[in-house]
């Protein structure tokens, strides 16, 4: 009488268990639905680590990816793409999860996995997933600065009835190599000839002025204390330190701001090529 009454007690108990999961499996998708992907993401991962014998595990694998992607936790989200992709039976649903994991390497600049992905995808693609793979192509291209290749890609997205907005990237890419040729070497090399000249030269006309005045007004300073002091050589020494904190800290930042001017005019060409690729 024990032993079935124990027997009894398990059945119960493991139905319940399964019941269990199975209401957290709905309710996690009910989450999912209301774009509650908080919620959703921590109510999959409950279901995952109670399944023992995977009833549901594998189900919520894509889910738990998207819920992250959409929560901006992209490296997370690149692996639950890694899992879900196994359990994917077509060659168009393998496709999605490989386009939604080459975006979180993309968004993270991890180019060179990104590159892993986009190999990754079947030969066989729907008219759409070909023009999504030239699209992220394109992307991956220009963020690698292979400029030629990606120019390729943009303008094969572009009917070719709308010769307006051919042009238009033509230009942009043209825009874009004038960008490259802005050398953050050369911004500090000639501050360094001429306190303030590499910021003119990359288009910062206020820290340019700002380096000038600050190293010739120390340069006065000095010199004027030097004249006027009974001691000329104790009031050079004191001023040199300061020259020369402001003339190396003025052609280093040279160097930089080129380095920022160009990555600022080059995202700006960037975005101006979506915005003329997605018309």
């Amino acid at each position: 009488m024990k032993n079935i009454l124990l027997i009894l007690f398990i059945i119960i108990s493991k139905f319940g268990f399964s019941q269990d999961i199975k209401q957290s499996f709905n309710f996690a998708n009910e989450l999912y639905e209301k774009q509650d992907y908080v919620g959703a993401a921590i109510t999959y991962r409950r279901v995952i680590y109670f399944d023992k014998v995977e009833e549901y595990r594998k189900r919520c694998y894509k889910n738990i990816a998207d819920c992250l992607y959409e929560t901006h936790e992209y490296e997370e989200a690149a692996d639950y793409y890694e899992l879900a992709f196994f359990q994917q039976k077509t060659d168009s649903s393998k496709a999605e999860i490989l386009f939604r994991k080459l975006s979180c390497y993309l968004i993270q600049n991890s180019f060179e996995y990104a590159q892993v992905e986009l190999l990754n995808l079947p030969d066989k693609l729907t008219f759409e997933q070909n023009r999504r793979k030239i699209f992220y192509s394109a992307l991956l291209n220009f963020s690698i600065e292979k400029f030629d290749e990606s120019k390729k890609e943009f303008i094969q997205l572009i009917d070719t009835t709308n010769i307006k907005s051919r042009n238009r990237v033509e230009g942009l890419f043209i825009k874009n190599e004038k960008i490259s040729r802005l050398s953050p070497r050369k911004a500090r090399i000639l501050s360094m000839i001429m306190p303030g000249l590499g910021q003119f030269y990359a288009g910062d006309i206020k820290n340019g002025a700002n380096s000038i005045l600050l190293t010739a007004g120390i340069a006065a300073w000095g010199i004027t204390a030097a004249v006027r002091s009974a001691n000329p050589l104790d009031a050079l020494i004191t001023m040199v330190p300061w020259f020369q904190r402001y003339y190396s800290g003025g052609y280093k930042k040279a160097e930089i701001i080129a380095e920022n001017q160009k990555k600022k005019r080059r995202a700006k060409v960037y975005n101006e090529i979506l915005d003329e690729v997605s018309q």
